[in-house]
């Protein structure tokens, strides 16, 4: 009924703006789509709706009603109605996918089903040289940063970049084996947790416990290959830290492994993580750890896959998402690190809202900032680092990133200044 009384709205108020505005197609008017086609085809052709006689006298059988209803109600029953359908289509072809014992596909199935089910299309773009409510959304950013931002953790690197944006941020740390990413990860993730955030930590390679004693070790500075051998000479330390560290982090850090999930996590897997544990901000160590969800022929195909998923991902759950990266061993001809070097794929730099290169020599650990979208690209900073007793020193030096005025002043205003020391 609800497909015959909009059409009858369309054809007695002549306002084909109903169609064209809220994106109406034919898979809306399943029970009258010879009709629905012929309105379309005719506000196409002489931009009007047809009038009543003409229409009549192409569907003799049509049934003609009286509509009071509001256009609001119809298109909400609209969307009801084409969103039933689907469903119960969706439900068809999984469980006759089930009966024939082909749960891959059923899944496949129900994965792409997230990407057909309609929601309401009656959208509205906003104005932007009118409409001037963000200027309200400016004055709380001056007045509360961490309801927008997340700090780092690392003093230059929110003044070079403004911390990670709580909305919006798909951050990627690329670097070789052996440079220190997943350790920068986790120094980002317990800085989330100590600001009294819910941080989630996918780790594809190593186990919880290993995560939990680098973690320790960031926090209480007790060397990390004494706790992962065992070594008594820390035992006394060790303990007093487990008893003090609950009180010490406002937030907290839920830690998923590939051993958990018996495989590689897909993106799939990370949403549901997400939703679960109602997560604040997401870390993934690393991108070729994940497994892609649609199942793509080529690794190259596999990676962008995840790339485009991971991306989706965050602008659906309005969550931070930073993720590590493997960098290729190809070069540029001015020796300058590029998007291009991003193993896999060039797709995971291009998502991404920021991509900080990592490279370490001598204990130096030097972070080139390659893509900042809300800051200064191409800035560099260098730390003198110790993983064994997580620390972190900040080495200023010719070439490195130095604060315009503007950003002082930013500095300033949120108190970020610490020495230049990160502990």
């Amino acid at each position: 009924m609800i497909q015959l009384q909009m059409l009858n709205k369309i054809l007695t108020t002549k306002d084909s703006s109903l169609i064209t505005e809220n994106n109406l197609t034919a898979d809306y008017f399943s029970d009258y789509q010879q009709e629905y086609n012929y309105i379309y085809n005719h506000i196409n052709n002489y931009n009007t709706v047809p009038d009543l006689t003409t229409f009549g006298s192409k569907f003799p059988d049509f049934q003609f009603i009286h509509v009071e209803e509001s256009t609001k109600y119809l298109l909400d029953e609209l969307y009801r109605d084409k969103n039933t359908r689907d469903l119960v289509s969706t439900f068809n072809k999984i469980r006759d996918c089930i009966n024939a014992g082909n749960t891959e596909k059923a899944m496949q199935i129900f994965r792409e089903s997230n990407e057909v089910i309609s929601g309401d299309k009656n959208i509205k773009p906003i104005s932007i040289l009118k409409d001037f409510t963000r200027y309200n959304e400016y004055i709380d950013r001056t007045k509360d940063f961490s309801k927008y931002f997340v700090k780092t953790g690392f003093t230059e690197i929110d003044n070079l970049i403004g911390g990670w944006d709580r909305l919006e941020e798909l951050a990627t740390i690329v670097g070789r084996p052996n440079t220190g990413k997943s350790q920068l990860l986790m120094k980002f993730a317990l800085s989330a947790a100590e600001q009294g955030l819910n941080v989630g930590f996918y780790e594809g390679e190593m186990t919880a416990t290993k995560v939990g004693y680098r973690i320790d070790t960031f926090l209480s500075h007790i060397s990390n290959s004494a706790l992962i051998h065992g070594n008594e000479r820390v035992k006394l330390d060790y303990k007093k830290y487990t008893e003090e560290a609950p009180q010490k982090v406002k937030g907290d850090i839920k830690v998923l492994t590939a051993d958990m999930l018996g495989n590689f996590a897909k993106v799939s897997d990370l949403r549901a993580f997400i939703e679960r544990e109602k997560l604040d901000i997401l870390f993934v160590d690393q991108h070729s750890l994940l497994d892609d969800d649609r199942k793509g022929k080529s690794a190259m195909e596999k990676a962008a896959n995840i790339s485009r998923d991971l991306k989706n991902l965050q602008v659906l759950k309005h969550i931070p998402i930073i993720s590590v990266s493997q960098q290729n061993r190809t070069s540029t001809d001015d020796g300058n690190q590029s998007l291009t070097q991003v193993a896999q794929t060039d797709k995971i730099g291009q998502d991404s809202t920021c991509v900080i290169f990592i490279d370490i020599k001598d204990n130096i650990m030097k972070l080139n900032f390659v893509k900042v979208r809300d800051g200064a690209k191409g800035a560099t900073l260098s730390y003198v680092v110790n993983f064994d007793t997580g620390d972190f020193r900040y080495v200023p030096e010719e070439g490195n990133f130095e604060l315009s005025d503007s950003q002082k002043d930013y500095e300033n205003r949120y108190d970020m200044t610490d020495g230049g020391e990160v502990y």
